[in-house]
């Protein structure tokens, strides 16, 4: 007997899409605003619904730019219409300035409100930002960076410091500069990391992870189904690497320590050093 279920297809998805009402939005506006700031500024970016983006721009100004956008109907959940909400947003947009440090999204309660975001700051600043679901990508801006996103994917270039990066559901790709600890997650997507020196903490639910650096000191990489691939020549240090379902592989002479075993080894690389530990429930291992 044929399984009267359906299943999920692109197929599907597609005509799923098409019972949605064609106008999800139904106002939109915009704002733009620019502040003043000196030396290393500190800024905090936050949105219910949206993207954040954020690259280089003046040593001395915040170029924000905001772009809002308001449903209708009884998904509102509000008596005012879209473009009174719209409106209300664009006329006070969300932004607060106290000396060095501003807010972009503070106190942003409006219902199916969202509101996507284009900054410029300069390289220097202290950056957190986080959206409930929306993409980020953040740009040669950001120092001790600390990103997050309810459901997207995080993309971040030229960081330094420590960083953070957490997502419920996407993928992370960053590349770092200077050293700092590391700390990645996501409940499900894949993990790519480069140029980290520092502490590392790297775990992904279901996804690969490939990560090229300098354990300098303790790292952890871990994931429940998926490869783990490490970039680590020249390095000193000590692999203890361990898969459920899948072989471990090193292209770097190391000196074993205990048994063999073709699913957990330990051993001392270049004299060993900081450990490095790397769990995968399914997949495979790879060290060079």
């Amino acid at each position: 007997m044929r399984s009267s279920l359906l299943r999920f297809t692109p197929a599907v998805a597609a005509a799923a899409l098409l019972l949605v009402p064609a106008c999800v939005f139904a106002a939109e506006g915009n704002f733009e605003k620019t502040l003043t700031v000196s030396g290393n500024p500190t800024l905090n970016i936050s949105t219910g619904s949206g993207y954040i983006r954020v690259s280089p721009g003046s040593d001395n100004q915040v170029h924000i730019v905001g772009h809002v956008k308001a449903g209708s109907g009884w998904m509102s959940g509000s008596s005012k219409s879209a473009e009174e909400r719209v409106n209300e947003v664009v006329k006070n947009p969300p932004i607060e300035q106290t000396g060095n440090i501003i807010r972009v999204g503070k106190d942003q309660h409006m219902n199916n409100v969202s509101i996507d975001y284009d900054i410029t700051a300069p390289k220097s600043t202290s950056l957190s930002a986080n959206s409930g679901s929306g993409d980020l990508r953040i740009t040669d801006v950001g120092m001790n960076s600390k990103l997050g996103t309810g459901s997207g994917n995080i993309e971040a270039s030229g960081l330094n410091g420590a960083s953070s990066f957490e997502t419920g559901s996407g993928d992370i790709t960053a590349s770092l500069t200077g050293n700092g600890d590391v700390k990645a997650g996501t409940g499900s997507g894949n993990i790519k990391l480069s140029n980290v020196s520092g502490g590392l903490k790297a775990e992904t639910g279901s996804g690969n992870v490939e990560v090229s650096g300098k354990p300098v000191s303790m790292w952890k990489v871990g994931t429940g189904s998926g490869d783990v691939t490490l970039a680590v020549s020249g390095a000193a240090f000590t692999l203890d690497a361990s898969t459920g379902s899948g072989g471990i592989q090193t292209d770097v002479p190391m000196t074993v320590e205990g048994s063999l075993d073709k699913h957990h080894v330990v051993g001392k690389i270049n004299g060993g050093g900081p450990t490095v530990r790397v769990e995968t429930g399914s997949g495979s291992v790879h060290v060079h």
